[in-house]
């Protein structure tokens, strides 16, 4: 019996090993993992993650710990992980070009960059990732040399498309669609392929391509319905909106040539959302110039002129610029900013909307020093958010 249970243990503690192999990341600072990269001749896979990364965490966690993932990359690559905020991250992550999370890097041990993809990837997909970095066919550097070179078919062109989508370049990504786009005839600019190749890679409202769908709309209503390009168009004006609007000024400059065109430009549109966009860069103007105290003016005009008769816009609006008091630390404006809300939230009926009022005058609260009123709020809003 004491000879069965045995065998039963090592069958046991066997079983388990074999199901709980991982990759297998070396340690050491970048100089020495190129230095094993060329003694073992091997490609270098670099995890990029950061701390607070959810899916680096899932990744790691539930990809890189399955038994083909560990088998291929442990025999394959030199692996490593790094976190792109710590020693030697940030230099990494500027080299790399890398602005998204996780990033997975293939580098070989010259640290030349050979293929890269971004986001969270199944078991299968990350193997295949790899292999495509191991044989150089359709990896990045191979396809960004052809295109270099002047090839310009347009299966290659839609192929090199998807690739730099998946690694993230998009200001790369941006001139080769545009030329792409730029190439094609008016028929076939005005295609359902044309279109998807639009919303998948182009967002900026003031490039000429954009420019040019949301002056002949009409032309792809027929093509992907009226409400599908007018959601899209939307998207773009409202991004760059809030650009200026989440705009900190402890952290950039205010781009007051970018402003005045998508001003410009907006305020000459005929679409349906425009007055609140004029009304919202008008205030945010304000802000640029240090005047809070117009700001708020701004704000109180518009509202009272009825233009936000949404009210995800118009929370939208409150929210975002409500912000700069917030960080701003004037005691008498965050006072009047607390007193505006108070009036708000009782007048406001639904519960959801009555609840984000309240987040937002909670770090009014935090502001002011009140942190126990603030937390009050806050713990109270999602009960109040359930209210009809």
């Amino acid at each position: 019996m004491r000879v069965f249970i045995v065998l039963i243990w090592c069958f046991w503690f066997v079983g388990v090993d074999a199901q709980n192999r991982s990759i297998v990341f070396r340690e050491g600072n970048w100089e020495k993992i190129l230095k094993q990269a060329k003694k073992e001749k091997k490609l270098i896979f670099v995890d990029c993650y950061t701390s607070w990364c959810g899916p680096c965490k899932m990744l790691a966690k539930n990809v890189f710990t399955q038994d083909k993932v560990a088998d291929f990359y442990n025999t394959e690559f030199v692996c490593v992980k790094m976190d792109m905020e710590k020693g030697e991250g940030p230099a990494l992550a500027k080299k790399y070009e890398v602005q998204a999370f996780p990033t997975l890097l293939y580098i070989d041990s010259k640290g030349e960059l050979k293929h890269c993809v971004v986001g969270m990837q199944d078991a299968d997909v990350l193997i295949g990732n790899g292999r495509t970095a191991l044989s150089g066919e359709a990896s990045l550097e191979t396809l960004q040399a052809r295109y270099e070179a002047g090839e310009r078919d347009e299966a290659f062109v839609k192929q090199y498309m998807e690739v730099l989508y998946k690694a993230y370049r998009p200001k790369l990504q941006k001139e080769v669609v545009t030329a792409y786009i730029d190439s094609l005839s008016e028929k076939e600019f005005y295609s359902r392929a044309t279109w998807e190749l639009i919303i998948k890679n182009l967002s900026d409202p003031l490039s000429p391509l954009v420019k040019k769908v949301m002056a002949n709309k009409y032309r792809f209503y027929p093509v992907v319905a009226r409400d599908t390009v007018d959601i899209y168009l939307d998207y773009t004006l409202r991004s760059a909106v809030n650009s200026f609007v989440w705009w900190n000024p402890q952290k950039s400059a205010f781009n007051q040539e970018r402003y005045e065109a998508l001003l410009g430009y907006v305020s000459g549109l005929n679409f349906p959302k425009v007055p609140q966009y004029v009304a919202t860069l008008l205030a945010v103007k304000q802000v640029a110039e240090g005047d809070l105290r117009g700001m708020l003016d701004e704000m109180y005009r518009s509202l009272g002129y009825g233009i936000f008769y949404n009210p995800d816009a118009k929370l939208d609006f409150i929210r975002g610029l409500l912000q700069h008091v917030e960080i701003s630390g004037n005691e008498e404006l965050l006072k009047e900013a607390d007193g505006w809300l108070d009036r708000l939230i009782a007048g406001t009926d639904y519960g959801y909307y009555k609840s984000e009022y309240m987040r937002v005058k909670a770090k009014i609260q935090r502001a002011m020093g009140n942190e126990e009123k603030a937390a009050e709020l806050e713990k109270e809003a999602p009960n109040v958010r359930m209210m009809r």
